[in-house]
């Protein structure tokens, strides 16, 4: 039997025994097991309703739209406990979302009782100032006719218009945009919201997370808590003659650990109550470190893991985020989950806005100042967007450079433009060549996928 079927079926069935820890190879799961769906449908709506502050009646028609078809009870929402309760149809599985104001929501793992929540790590934050006053990007005042499109730019009428009509640009009719920002310079020329959305209600990031998580590592290594170049910080890996010990942060950063994954399946992780560290550290390679480029969530999961081990301060490692990054720029209502051990689920779940994901986008485009202040090393986007080296450029196809896609060799896309990509529609591109940062965020469903090149292309053509 293959070494790695063989440990696939020891650790599926260590798994099932009913008193262990959910664990399911490399985090991988059916999505439509009823754990899992359980699970989407607390986790989604604790963070819809309480980070987004979303009402339930909007979360049902849009956030659980993929699981609908399935006929779940309405999840409950305890407002004075902040958790969120969802069942499968007969009640016999039981999943609990549990909110807390600095980490987000944390779904209990299934070996959890209510009662154990009271385990689950919590920092302190400051609530979001009110900058309603004070202009964009610092704060949130932006001077916009009613219908969003500055007046000198006209042109972005009907480019607006098509991002909502549902058809223009998605691979099949039904895509449903939540918002578009286009900021020029750093002024916001266009922004247009669906309702129930707006400045300060958003959506999960999914793998947009993926480009936030990266530029934390630079900044990291810029305070020398870790060298890229040198061997990720995995425990689990240090037994003398352990393969996985010549995997480096940039073979991470580059999805080229070669190690066995389900490549973006990590549903037992996001949605079934999986720790990150049994799923991403428990796997065998595959392919030599570096030789080998393969989209994994387990390989940005390591970035984050590997950071833990070397901070070995939880309270600094979960504040980090926000003392870093995302308070200095103003990104107020962003929230990086955890799961219930306390590791950053940074390769998916981020709650944020499309303000904050313009704000980030424009400190990629201003090579990591911040009004003067730098946040990220001079020259790391660079790095950032330059491409990996198991994965060549090749025309009219997205290239990968550190977590981040790389556009430009697709028809009409400016050299050196730049996108981070995820689920259901999150983009937020700069456009070096015109000073463009361009935020579309979505909930499109299963089965239709943005074109975000064709709508980037569009955009440019129109401020031509």
């Amino acid at each position: 039997m293959p070494r790695i079927l063989a440990w696939v079926l020891l650790l599926a069935a260590v798994s099932a025994r009913a008193d262990a820890p959910y664990q399911q190879p490399a985090g991988m799961a059916n999505p439509f097991e009823p754990l899992i769906v359980a699970g989407y449908r607390a986790l989604f709506t604790c963070s819809a309703h309480f980070v987004a502050q979303r009402p339930l009646a909007d979360i049902e028609r849009v956030e659980l739209v993929d699981v609908a078809h399935l006929k779940y009870p309405a999840p409950v929402v305890d407002t004075s406990r902040a958790r969120v309760t969802a069942t499968t149809p007969e009640g016999d599985i039981v999943r609990i979302a549990v909110f807390r104001t600095g980490m987000g929501c944390t779904l209990l793992p299934p070996h959890w009782s209510d009662a154990d929540a009271r385990k689950l790590p919590a920092i302190d934050l400051p609530p979001a100032p009110d900058l309603q006053a004070v202009p964009f990007p610092r704060g949130d005042r932006v001077d916009l006719p009613a219908d969003g499109i500055d007046a000198g730019h006209s042109a972005l009428k009907s480019v607006l218009a098509r991002a909502f009509d549902g058809v223009s640009h998605g691979s099949a009719a039904g895509v449903v945009t939540t918002a578009v920002i286009v900021v020029e310079g750093s002024r916001i020329v266009a922004e247009r919201y669906r309702p129930g959305f707006g400045v300060h209600s958003g959506y999960r990031t999914w793998s947009t997370a993926k480009s936030i998580t990266a530029a934390l590592m630079a900044i990291a290594q810029s305070k020398g808590i870790v060298n890229l170049d040198s061997r990720a910080d995995v425990p689990a890996w240090q037994s003398p003659g352990d393969p996985r010990r010549a995997i480096t942060y940039r073979h991470l950063l580059w999805m080229s650990s070669g190690l066995f994954s389900g490549g973006s399946n990590t549903n037992a992780i996001y949605f079934g109550g999986q720790d990150t560290v049994s799923a991403a550290t428990g796997t065998a390679l595959e392919a030599s470190p570096g030789t080998r480029w393969k989209y994994a969530n387990n390989d940005t999961l390591l970035l984050l893991h590997g950071l833990r081990t070397r901070m070995g301060d939880d309270t600094r490692y979960w504040r980090f985020p926000y003392d870093e990054m995302l308070l200095p720029i103003g990104m107020h209502h962003t929230r990086m989950e955890v799961d219930h051990l306390g590791n950053f689920i940074g390769s998916s779940q981020t709650y944020t806005t499309a303000r904050d994901l313009a704000r980030f986008g424009l400190l990629l485009a201003h090579d990591g100042l911040w009004e003067g202040r730098r946040i990220l090393p001079a020259g790391w986007v660079r790095f950032a967007t330059t491409p990996a080296p198991a994965k060549p450029v090749k025309k009219n196809e997205w290239g990968y450079g550190a977590q981040f896609w790389l556009l430009d060799q697709m028809p009409g896309i400016p050299a050196g433009t730049f996108t981070t990509a995820g689920n259901k529609g999150q983009f937020v591109t700069v456009v070096p060549e015109r000073d463009l940062v361009i935020v579309r965020t979505g909930v499109d469903p299963e089965g239709k996928r943005w074109l975000a090149d064709k709508f980037v292309a569009e955009v440019v053509q129109a401020l031509e």
